[in-house]
């Protein structure tokens, strides 16, 4: 009889040891901690899209009124790799990379900072769950007040993103712009 019982016991133990892989609607979660300029925390569930079309993974999460999100941009796939912290405007034409974004409120303004430099370290896990690190370093817009952002997520499913993810045109309109603003004089109305 004890031996049933400790064999109970055993095994119940063991399989709560397992809880990551076992648990599969267990939902992912990022925290995240920054300091400078301004300081704060977050610590929320987290959600990841992959958009196909554009060979992008989107990690994300709110909080109230804060929210933090890593655009990875791997080469062909989702891959365990370290991908460089660019501005947001090059980081998906140069790859692997990544771009991070982090919004707040302030007692009288929302602020946004965007990553322009540091690093996500990204593992894939057997269950195909997402797990990484986040170090940044971010400036506000439109005032370049710098932030030194550290964090993790940890589990988080990938989905297919549904919304906004289109491949853009060959002859894009992105393109065009770039064309026009590298033949424009300065002080033609070019916004840096």
């Amino acid at each position: 009889m004890r031996f049933g019982l400790a064999l109970a016991l055993g095994l119940t133990l063991l399989t709560a040891c397992d809880v990551p892989e076992t648990q599969p609607l267990r939902a992912g979660r990022l925290a995240a901690q920054w300091a400078g300029a301004d300081s704060g925390k977050i610590s929320a569930p987290a959600t990841a899209e992959w958009c196909a079309a554009r060979l992008r993974l989107e990690v994300r999460a709110i909080q109230g009124d804060t929210g933090l999100a890593v655009a990875l941009y791997p080469v062909d796939s989702i891959e365990s790799d370290s991908y460089p912290v660019l501005d947001p405007t090059r980081a998906d034409s140069v790859r692997p990379s990544a771009s991070v974004g982090l919004r707040l409120f302030s007692q009288t303004a929302v602020k946004g900072y965007r990553g322009d430099s540091g690093a996500v370290l990204l593992v894939r896990l057997s269950s195909g769950r997402l797990s990484g690190k986040v170090t940044a370093w971010v400036r506000g817009v439109p005032n370049r007040e710098q932030v030194t952002l550290s964090g993790k997520f940890d589990r988080v499913a990938v989905l297919p993103q549904e919304r906004g993810c289109v491949a853009e045109p060959p002859d894009s309109n992105a393109d065009s712009l770039q064309d026009s603003s590298e033949s424009a004089e300065p002080g033609d109305g070019q916004v840096d």
